[in-house]
């Protein structure tokens, strides 16, 4: 017996539509949020009753749908975001399918209320039994979704408890939040109001959404990177070392303020923290990634979480590149950096005119533990620092400590030293060096990670930096270099450790722990009359006092 093909009615061609795009009552509050954004509301209000299983109703004051069209919005592929096959080639707006509103309502019982500015009033729209009503409310649009899943109970019955998918439709709302800043919200269960936001135009406003949807202990801690490179930036605020979550649900990703859970995206947060994170532990972030819409396809899936680029290696190249420079130095108390002080150590001052230690730096906490309990380490500022033994007080030259332990650390890598492609190559000029000329400094440089073209007579690109110092400040290293005489191995090291140090957020979160264990284990020794730590006996500060 042969089974005859035959179209579909159209409710289970969209109740199968519906799968895709439906998956719970979040799903649809997300739908309807970005309507809600494409319609240029600066104002949006989300009312849920029983976790979204009875009540999902989202207002705003957005441009508001023509009576005409009410009837034509909750109809498959009818959409006013694109006219013309080109148009999927460079999407801005959130929504472009035109198929949301047709699966919502193919699922549940729907109504619509809204109206434009150049109407005089409002009109209501009721999916179920196709009736269009005068209304009242101002500018704006109303989407009302009762009993989801009453006409699919198989569907229903995979949902959670009202609880469980009220915490979903809240996370989904925080997160679209953080994708329009400038859209005040409000979130409403049960006729109880859980929490509202104004709208963030400023820095400030942005940062007190973020504390109220992120929590402070996180904004706190964070970094904030801002970067603009080949066409793309990349801004936002990553946690320091000591934020870490047990939960892979923290890193909020934008891209060209779209919500997104795009694997490459993920791959490269999560290689750039691999070196800073514990075993099981994620990170925090909040990041925003702009680029050109015509090099990324977002029409890759119903949900439009995934998306596909035009150039993925230089996307996950940046990414990694930027948020592993940020994290180099934390913000959080894994950065033993002192802040900058005011005054600077003069011995024609009072010299325990020492300024109140930032509490982000807790010297104390991060090195009591290391060079024993009685010991206690004071910034004086980003050098210098008191070390406190008992009654006994030292001055220790923090700066020269750590060229020290780095110059040792150096010598003990083994020739040839591996080395980091960079993602953007660093052109050197000289226009008083023949550089035809340096081939045996080449092969030096080349010994210690360091890989250079030559462009012209007066210019070098550097291709690769070491792998042991990834921030080497390569452009005055290159200068120091080139004004010695045939150097040798041991000076172009210690031209290294020099450089490097130069940069302040350089030395890495594993590298500050080795560090620190060195003077832990060393102390003894650099107290003997090493010069970088020198007790303050009382005829010493009287004679620094002029008293």
């Amino acid at each position: 017996m042969f089974t005859r093909i035959k179209r579909l009615p159209v409710f289970i061609a969209n109740q199968i539509a519906a799968g895709e795009v439906i998956e719970r009552p979040a799903s649809v509050v997300k739908e309807l949020l970005e309507n809600a954004i494409d319609a240029n509301a600066s104002q949006i209000n989300v009312e849920i009753g029983f976790g979204g299983l009875n009540l999902i109703k989202v207002s705003d004051n957005g441009s508001g749908i023509l009576a005409d069209d009410l009837p034509l919005a909750i109809a498959p592929h009818a959409t006013s975001k694109i006219n013309e096959l080109t148009d999927l080639y460079a999407i801005q707006s959130m929504g472009f399918r035109g198929e949301a509103l047709a699966s919502i309502s193919s699922v549940s019982r729907l109504a619509i209320s809204s109206k434009p500015a150049s109407q005089e009033h409002a009109m209501r729209f009721d999916a179920v039994n196709q009736e269009l009503s005068a209304s009242a409310r101002t500018q704006g649009t109303t989407i009302e979704v009762h009993d989801i899943f009453f006409n699919a109970p198989v569907r229903k019955k995979f949902l959670k408890s009202e609880r469980g998918e009220f915490q979903a439709i809240e996370m989904m709302v925080k997160r679209i939040a953080m994708s329009a800043p400038k859209v005040a919200m409000s979130l409403t269960h049960n006729g109880q109001l859980q929490w509202q936001l104004s709208s963030a135009l400023c820095k400030s406003s942005m940062r007190a959404r973020i504390t109220k949807l992120l929590g402070k202990k996180f904004l706190d801690g964070a970094s904030y990177i801002e970067v603009l490179h080949a066409g793309m930036r990349l801004e936002g605020w990553l946690s320091d070392v000591n934020y870490q979550r047990s939960q892979n649900d923290g890193v909020w990703i934008y891209l060209n303020n779209r919500m997104v859970k795009d694997k490459l995206l993920n791959h490269a947060v999560k290689q750039a923290y691999t070196s800073v994170l514990l075993p099981g532990r994620y990170p925090v972030c909040l990041l925003y990634l702009t680029i050109d819409p015509a090099l990324v396809d977002v029409n890759v899936h119903p949900t439009k979480h995934e998306v596909r680029f035009q150039q993925a290696r230089l996307v996950h190249d940046f990414i990694v590149s930027q948020l592993s420079r940020a994290l180099a130095v934390p913000a959080g108390a894994m950065n033993c950096e002192p802040p900058e002080l005011t005054h600077s150590l003069n011995v024609s001052r009072p010299l325990l005119q020492v300024k109140d230690i930032n509490p982000r730096y807790n010297a104390d906490r991060e090195c009591r533990g290391l060079v024993g309990e009685e010991q206690q380490f004071i910034a004086l500022d980003s050098q210098f620092s008191l070390l406190l033994m008992g009654s006994e007080v030292y001055l220790a030259d923090l700066l020269a400590l750590r060229k020290h332990w780095l110059l040792q650390s150096l010598h003990q890598e083994v020739i040839p030293w591996s080395n980091r492609p960079l993602l953007v190559p660093i052109d050197y000029s000289d226009s008083s060096r023949d550089f035809s000329h340096y081939n045996n400094y080449y092969f030096l440089l080349q010994q210690l990670g360091i890989e250079l073209d030559v462009v012209d007579s007066n210019t070098l690109t550097v291709r690769t930096l070491p792998q042991v110092a990834p921030q080497l400040e390569i452009k005055s290293f290159l200068q120091a270099i080139f004004s010695l005489d045939s150097p040798d191995l041991g000076q172009c090291i210690a031209s290294i450790a020099v450089h490097f140090l130069q940069n302040p957020k350089a030395i890495s979160p594993s590298q500050h722990a080795a560090f620190w264990e060195h003077l832990n284990s060393h102390l003894a020794d650099l107290l003997d009359g090493s010069g970088f730590i020198k007790q303050l006996s009382p005829a010493l500060c009287q004679e620094l006092l002029h008293v």
